[in-house]
Parts: structure tokens; sequence; C-alpha cells
């Protein structure tokens, strides 16, 4: 999925807006006048499109030097336009061209060269890793590639190096090809070439396969672009003629890979609710769950056999998921302690048909085993590893989920911050049969779910191959009544409704107590049934 904003000028600007208007219907970007608000727009994983207009800009001047010196990294999109006319008729173009961005229209463009549409290091950056080699900060793009997925040739050209040794070249396994105008790619830390040297290859073609050769410490490719004398012509500060291949990507709007079709049967993102934050559910608790009628029920590890019988009973079809969620907040808990923690329960719930399970809740945070039971994501995926064998060796039918981390950034010694967390439990997230996610956002004026509650689009450009669940989400917002709230959740997922590899979200939840994590069945002020019923009817 594409974060992209459109910067325009503030004069004159609802012209400019009017210029947009079809483009930004046919590929939906964001608009605004400020360039602060577009560059923290999803920073860094957005694009900012933008008119170059002298003068469009008075407060920062040169708005795409600006842009490069407050907020480098990230991606740029300057379109030659001196007036709203031009502006509108160069994204028509766009639009007739299904090219987003205008980079075909280029001399030269590189396609994506892997399945994954995310850059995991940019050029330039780490420049205290790299100035020891003699380069200015990272010379290319590390772009993710799963081990043993497809690498693809960026451009026409020809092959004129393939180094087959992983232990001679900081490269390790690596393919070199030449292009037009004296421009020259590498692909590094692959695990096998599968091109010749002199061999033509074209933009596309399937020319090795991704691993963690040489240099590296987690499979991914290292693209490199090179332009023969750009060095000596002054066009680049770095050595050996290396170029910035930024701004010549063709960034994919979605991930080549998807996630077949068979991992959910459904083949629809299930209504779900968690029926109680603390506790097992009440008399109380399972006739609201009845009247309300969801797809899906995220239930505790330790619900009773008695009360999830009665709801299959009440309301046939329903589905069942388990969170493994136990006490992390004492000593280390170790592989051993936590199957003898869960395991009975597992057995009960596996017994009545459950089948799906997530191993633990957000691990990135202290109260469920971060700075105690494991310091990072690496070790918390070699925890997870472990766990995931023993139980799978029981429960051979069940499908085991990588759980949802507590969202935002790092807080000393309480949180770690998300996705670093993630990146670091690469590991278990590649063994694990699904992703859960935990979706939170403040939103006071109860209008639409922000970007928060998009967080999933995320994973899936990061793991589009991977079933995810939304097992947690929530408006904690205090602010808002009951009805906002309702029909801010109506809004989520009926937009989830749509999404293919999301399989189910679970909102959190029904009873809590606290009010503010809740519709509970205290509130006095409204009905809220009245406001959740409706979910019955969005179903269809």
């Amino acid at each position: 999925m594409e974060y992209q904003i459109i910067l325009l000028p503030r004069e004159n600007y609802w012209d400019w807006v009017r210029a947009c208007s079809g483009y930004v219907k046919h590929y939906g970007p964001n608009l605004t006048h400020d360039p602060g608000t577009a560059a923290r727009y999803m920073s860094p994983a957005q694009v900012i499109s933008f008119p170059v207009v002298p003068g469009g800009y008075p407060e920062q001047g040169d708005i795409e030097d600006w842009l490069q010196q407050h907020h480098p990294g990230i991606r740029l999109d300057p379109i030659i336009a001196a007036n709203p006319e031009d502006m509108g008729a160069e994204l028509e173009l766009r639009i007739e061209q299904t090219d987003r961005y205008g980079q075909k229209r280029r001399p030269f463009y590189l396609l994506w060269p892997t399945d994954y549409s995310v850059v995991t290091q940019p050029f330039g950056a780490n420049p205290q890793i790299y100035t020891r080699f003699g380069m200015p900060g990272h010379e290319g793009l590390d772009i993710r590639a799963l081990n043993n997925t497809n690498i693809y040739c960026c451009a026409d050209g020809e092959v004129y190096l393939v180094h087959t040794d992983p232990r001679t070249h900081a490269y390790g396994i690596h393919v070199r090809i030449r292009h037009k105008d004296g421009y020259k790619t590498v692909y590094a830390h692959l695990a096998q070439p599968l091109v010749k040297i002199d061999q033509e290859v074209s933009a596309g073609q399937v020319i090795g396969k991704a691993d963690s050769t040489g240099a590296s410490t987690g499979s991914h490719l290292h693209l490199t672009l090179k332009r023969d004398g750009a060095t000596e012509r002054g066009e680049t500060i770095y050595p050996k003629d290396v170029i910035d291949p930024t701004p010549f990507m063709v960034w994919p709007e979605r991930s080549r890979k998807s996630m077949p079709q068979s991992y959910w049967p459904m083949n629809k993102c299930l209504m779900g609710v968690h029926a109680r934050t603390t506790g097992n559910m009440t008399d109380e608790d399972v006739d609201l769950v009845v009247e309300l009628g969801p797809e899906a029920l995220m239930l505790s590890i330790r619900e009773e056999a008695a009360t999830i019988a009665a709801l299959k009973e009440k309301i046939p079809g329903i589905f069942m998921l388990t969170s493994l969620k136990s006490e992390f907040s004492g000593d280390r808990v170790t592989v051993e302690q936590f199957i003898g923690m869960t395991e009975p329960h597992i057995r009960v719930h596996y017994k009545l048909g459950i089948r799906y399970f997530e191993i633990n809740s957000e691990p990135n945070v202290q109260n469920f085993g971060y700075g105690r039971s494991w310091r990072n994501g690496a070790e918390f995926a070699n925890w997870f590893l472990a766990v995931l064998e023993k139980l799978r060796s029981k429960y051979k039918e069940a499908k085991f989920g990588f759980p949802g981390l507590s969202p935002g950034g790092d807080l000393s010694g309480w949180r770690g911050e998300s996705f670093h967390f993630l990146s670091e439990a690469e590991e278990a997230i590649a063994e694990a049969d699904w992703i859960g996610i935990h979706a939170y956002w403040l939103d006071n004026l109860g209008m639409r779910a922000p970007s928060g509650g998009r967080i999933y689009e995320e994973y899936q450009r990061r793991y589009p191959e991977k079933l995810l669940f939304i097992t947690e989400f929530n408006n904690p917002a205090i602010q808002l009544t009951a009805k906002q709230r309702a029909e801010q959740y109506h809004e989520y997922l009926r937009m989830l409704r749509k999404e293919n590899g999301v399989g189910a979200a679970f909102m959190y939840a029904i009873t809590s107590d606290d009010d503010q994590l809740a519709f509970s069945l205290n509130r006095k002020e409204e009905s809220v049934m009245d406001w959740l019923r409706p979910l019955k009817a969005d179903k269809d």
C-alpha cells in the first residue's frame, strides 16, 4: 500500500486541489499545503509529490532542497508544473499510462528487483558504519527479500560479472549488469545467480535467488547503482561512481507476493470482538455477545469449556481464536514454564474445535516478557520458535500466530519500538502460521479511523504472503461518545472487509473494568447496544 501525499502551494490552493481531483480519485493520496505535515505523514514510508513552482513555498524557498536537508530519506516526486493546468495535465497522463510517479518516461529507470516493496536501509544511511570503508554512508538500497525468493533485473542490459564465492567479497554471491548510458547495477548477498557473464538480460527477468551471503546479517537484497565517470564529473560524493538509485526506482504499489486464498477459507475479513478484557466471560457477557452476533470471537486461554460450548450452540458457525496470553510480570518465563501454564487449557479449547491460537501478546512490553524473558525481538524469536515446536508436535491441525505488538516508539525499560522489534523477530514470523496486529488510535472527533488503525497496511507491505489477524483494535479517546466510537468502528470494519489477507478484526472490547477500553455494560448515558447492533447488519 502506498503512503502518498501531495504538497501544493498555499496560494490558489483550491485551484491546485481541483487540478489533482482525478488523480486523487484514482490513486487516493492525501493533500496538504503545509510542508511540515507532508514531511511527517507516515514518515519515512511516504512519497511526497509536489509541483516545482518558483516562489510556490516562500517560507522554505527551494522546496525540494528544503525537504532533502530537513527530512532526508523520504521519497520525493517533484513535478514540473508552472500552474494548476500543467499539474492536471501531468497527473492525467500518469493515470493514462498507469505510471503513478511518472518514472517510466524518464530516460533511465529501474524496475523493482524483489517481491517485497520495503526498503530496510536507505541510500546514505548510517555514515558512522560506512565511513570506515571510505563511503559517506550506505552505498545502495537494502530491499526486503526473504530467503530463496526471486531477484529481478532492474533494466535491460548485459551481465559483466558473476561472483560465486560467498567468502571472498563483502557482497557475497552477486551479479553485476551493464545498462545503457553508462549505468551499472549490482545485486548482492544472493543464494545463487541464475545468469552467466555476457548474457543479455531484460528488465523484470529473474537473475538470482535471495540470501544473506557475504557481510550480511539477514536475508535481503543490496542494490547498488553506478554510472561511469560520475565521481570524476562531481555528480556524486561517493567513490567508485556510486550514485543514489532512489530517484530511478519505479516503486510498486503492492508487493508481487500475495497470500494464497487457501490460507484463509473464509475469503473475507470477519467482524470480531473481545467479550471481556479481564477474567472469564460472565452469563451477561454471553448474552451480550449473542445479541451482538459477531462473526468471530477472541477468547482468553482460561475460558471455560461450558462457555465455549454455549456460544457455539447459540451462534452457529462463529469463528473463535484463543489468545495464549499468560503471566509474564514477574521473573523470566522459560519455554517449559509457558507450556506448563498454557498447554492444559489449549487441550480443552482444541477438543472443542478451536484451531487458531496467538502465542503470547505484546512481547515488546515489560508486562509480557520484554526485558525479563527476552531483551529484544531476536531473543523473543528464539523463545517463540521453541514454543512453536513443542505445540505443533501435539496439536497437528492448529494454526499458531505471531502475537500483536504494542504499537509505538521505544519507552526505556518498558516498551521496545514496535517495528524494530518486529524486524529483529523475522525468523519467528517466517515460521508462524499467521501474524497478529494490535491497531490503536486516538481520534477525539469520531469521524474516521486515522492512520493508526491502518497499521495493517505496513504488515501487508512487509509480509504479503502471510495471513493477518487484527487481534485488537480500539480508540481509547475518552471524549468520544458511544455513538461516535461505534460509527468509527463500523467504518473501520467496512474498510477491512475489502482487504485481501486479513482474516478477522477483533474489537477490544465489549466489557472491561476500564470504560476507556470498552463499550461497558455499565454505561448509563446511552444505550450502547443501539449503536453496536449495526455490526450485525454489516455482516452481509
